[in-house]
């Protein structure tokens, strides 16, 4: 089994923190080391600077350099004010011991000739030899007439105890303030890492409870980062999944309840007419058979609007007269309208255009739409079947003057086996599929399908299909 997702983050932010303080630590050791070497060589120069001038006198008065190491090892002039003032007084410089400043200073003095011979080392390690040139270039030279007579400097010492106790002190302070950074990182980084995960956690619950079949479990939303936005989108799926097994489970009821009444129809007259109850005539055996096509009839309305719901119902698309495939319609409900003196009238817009459909299956929608008009609108009412062009949608629309729809079952008129009168019964009022066939088809071909009812005043269906 791997990690956990809060172990890998709180292990990413430990190695994180590691190699921070890692190179933390390095790049200040080594700005402090290049820092201090600065100071040490400017501050060794600038006492160079010092000291030469009191050598240059030196060289002056005995004209040469014999006796200058005797001379340092008891009296090394350090300050220009002292040399002045014994120069101009013509008493002696301030006597000071060499060895002592350089020990002070944690530095040894170096004094070569002209020829870069070393005649002075407070260390006695090169004395005789020659300056290398790194030496040389920490060298200041000693001037004498405007000829340049030696060079002094103050080298460092190869064990500077100064420097070591100051490094220490740099890395006991980098190493402190590390350990400290660490630590609070480490619980900063705990307490974020649990914030991260706990939304993680809480999904993957709530996963869990819907994989086992509760299909209410719902996670908090917080915040608009992705794993807010990933709260979001589950809630939504949570809630899709909801309602569609509602609705399958619905439709499992409803088909149940459909076609339990064709059936007990059929099978108390087939009963009866085994047990000699009801006769073996045409009329009773009309009766079967009219259920029978009630039967055929629901079953194919219910295999297309499954067929039509998944985006999988056949479409043989064509370019379509308007005019031509309203008039049909109509043409074919005529003799029904007047046989119940049902004035049934179109109203179409010149020059409509041709639109790219199934015709079979417009003419389907149509024909639902008038059909339903016709159902339930007054003997001697009025059916108006129009058409028109707008915003490049082609809207047909079906109204009738009839009792019109209340406003609580407006929303619901496109679910399936949903009826306004509950009353009236499947042979009469129809499968209660065709206006969600209607609104599915209208769908499939990219367009829209909409009812307006104002109760005691009529209804108006319409539907667009883009042009």
């Amino acid at each position: 089994m791997g990690l956990s997702l809060y172990k890998k983050i709180l292990l990413a932010f430990v190695l994180v923190v590691l190699a921070s303080t890692a190179l933390t630590a390095f790049f200040a050791n080594r700005s402090a080391a290049t820092g201090l070497n600065v100071f040490v060589s400017r501050g060794a120069e600038l006492r160079a600077q010092r000291l030469a001038p009191s050598l240059g006198n030196y060289y002056t008065r005995v004209g040469s350099w014999d006796g200058i190491g005797a001379v340092l090892e008891q009296n090394l002039a350090l300050l220009d004010s002292n040399r002045d003032r014994g120069n101009r007084q013509g008493g002696p410089l301030r006597r000071i011991n060499a060895q002592r400043v350089a020990l002070f200073l944690d530095q040894r003095v170096i004094l070569a000739d002209e020829q870069r011979k070393v005649i002075f080392d407070s260390d006695d390690a090169i004395m005789g030899e020659t300056l290398n040139r790194r030496l040389l270039n920490l060298a200041v030279p000693v001037v004498v007439d405007g000829q340049r007579v030696g060079f002094v400097l103050f080298a460092q010492q190869e064990n500077d105890a100064l420097a070591q106790q100051f490094f220490k002190g740099v890395n006991r302070g980098i190493l402190l303030a590390a350990l400290g950074a660490g630590a609070l990182s480490l619980i900063v980084a705990a307490v974020l890492s649990r914030q991260l995960v706990a939304p993680v956690r809480r999904l993957t619950l709530a996963a869990r409870g819907i994989a086992e079949g509760d299909l209410s479990q719902r996670v908090q939303e917080s915040g608009g980062d992705e794993v807010g936005q990933l709260a979001v989108t589950f809630n939504q799926m949570a809630e899709k999944l909801e309602t569609s097994e509602a609705d399958r489970r619905q439709l499992l009821a409803d088909i149940a309840h459909e076609l339990r009444n064709p059936l007990s129809t059929i099978q108390g007259n087939l009963e009866g007419m085994l047990d000699g109850v009801l006769p073996l005539e045409p009329e009773q055996i009309a009766t079967v058979h009219d259920q029978t096509l009630l039967l055929s009839r629901l079953i194919e309305d219910l295999r297309l609007l499954s067929l039509a719901q998944a985006g999988q119902l056949p479409l043989e698309k064509d370019y379509v007269d308007v005019t031509g495939l309203v008039e049909d319609v109509v043409d074919d409900f005529r003799p029904l309208a007047e046989s119940r003196q049902v004035s049934l009238e179109t109203d179409l817009a010149n020059s409509l255009p041709r639109i790219s459909v199934d015709r079979g299956r417009m003419s389907q929608v149509l024909a639902n739409l008038v059909s339903n008009a016709l159902r339930y609108v007054q003997d001697s009412g009025r059916i108006r079947v129009g058409a028109v062009s707008l915003n490049g949608f082609v809207e047909m629309s079906v109204s009738d003057n009839g009792a019109g729809i209340s406003d609580e079952d407006l929303p619901h008129l496109f679910e399936r086996f949903y009826r306004v009168d509950a009353a009236r019964s499947r042979s009469a009022g129809g499968s209660g599929l065709g206006l969600a066939i209607a609104k599915e088809l209208v769908e499939a071909h990219g367009g829209t399908i909409r009812v307006e009812s104002t109760l005691g005043e009529g209804s108006r269906f319409s539907f667009s299909i883009p042009s």
